[in-house]
């Protein structure tokens, strides 16, 4: 018997594309957006501006169409298999960065001035690798789009890593 290709890979790297939309807090001080998160909530915006909500805990994550419009706006650099915002400097100062890829079920809330992707960081939705990890589970220092769960998917799919802007 010859070779017999395998078709049933999906997006990213060898795993099934996730279908439900995904974000996630990377510990390399990065966020993850799988396809469907940024199919449904980006849409063509090539940027996006941070905010934090303590008194909810919780991340908000503007859109913009425009990244170049708001001195605030970081990249949203797109792949074919997701998208990667890398606001390090954010995540830091709010100390925001998790020991482990942590992943999040967004959803949108509208805000009397602007509408915000929500990520609820007090209900995670998974988590990927450990804190005693020397590097991301892909044997990366800064890419952790190999980083998976139990259903095979870390939920961001992403195989890009933006510098901060």
């Amino acid at each position: 018997m010859g070779f017999e290709k395998f078709d049933e890979s999906g997006a990213g790297r060898g795993r099934p594309a996730g279908t439900e939309p995904m974000i996630s807090l990377r510990k390399s001080a990065s966020i993850g957006v799988n396809r469907p998160a940024l199919e449904e909530y980006f849409g063509d915006s090539e940027g996006a501006v941070m905010y934090y909500d303590e008194d909810e805990n919780r991340v908000g994550i503007e859109p913009v169409a425009d990244k170049d419009a708001d001195e605030a706006a970081y990249t949203v650099s797109v792949t074919d298999s997701g998208g990667t915002i890398a606001p390090k400097a954010f995540l830091e100062r709010y100390d925001l960065v998790p020991e482990v890829t942590t992943q999040f079920d967004p959803s949108w809330a509208d805000d009397d001035e602007q509408s915000l992707i929500v990520l609820p960081l007090d209900s995670p939705s998974g988590t990927y690798g450990s804190a005693d990890d020397g590097d991301d589970a892909d044997g990366n220092d800064a890419d952790d789009s190999d980083d998976t769960d139990a259903d095979g998917d870390d939920g961001d799919g992403s195989d890009a890593d933006a510098d901060e802007e």
